[in-house]
């Protein structure tokens, strides 16, 4: 009997060490998970790379940057993972991707989609045009795939972002 109570003593403290020690190590790898940074790549109206650079990520797929990206009539800026590659985004995500400018002005944007990771030639699955000084852009994803988002200049003088998230 006493054999036995020990040896159930020692199995349920093993148990316990387990159970307790499972939720540190999955928060220690939840802490250590890179999150993906935006990357940006602005063209000018001749389709030329002007400027690249990150947009650093904040955690839980929520990426947000206030620097800001200088765009002259016609430019046209990207939003996507480094590499450049798109957002792997699986179907009834909701995406919403927001910008603010210096002032109102005319921003042509296009929601891109492809069935591979690199942004090669992509098809353009949602476009449309706002006139205002900031806009949020909501849309749910029709089917698993790739994703990133892109806006050109449509108004006559340089805009200014100066406000970018990109929430899925």
């Amino acid at each position: 009997m006493k054999r036995t109570k020990k040896l159930f003593t020692i199995i349920f403290s093993m148990i316990m060490v387990a159970v307790l020690s499972l939720p540190a190590s999955a928060a220690s790898a939840a802490t250590n998970a890179k999150t993906h940074e935006i990357y940006y790549t602005v063209y000018n109206e001749k389709g030329e790379i002007v400027e690249e650079g990150i947009i650093p990520a904040i955690g839980n797929a929520r990426y947000t940057w206030s620097g800001s990206i200088t765009l002259d009539n016609g430019w046209y800026t990207s939003f996507r993972q480094s590499g450049p590659k798109a957002f792997y985004v699986t179907k009834d995500t909701s995406m919403a991707f927001s910008y603010s400018l210096n002032r109102s002005a005319t921003v042509e944007y296009d929601f891109y989609q492809d069935s591979t990771a690199s942004t090669a030639y992509p098809t353009s699955w949602k476009t449309g045009t706002k006139k205002a000084s900031s806009a949020t852009l909501t849309y749910t994803a029709d089917k698993t795939n790739y994703y990133f988002v892109g806006i050109t200049n449509a108004s006559s003088d340089s805009i200014t972002i100066s406000n970018v998230s990109f929430v899925f």
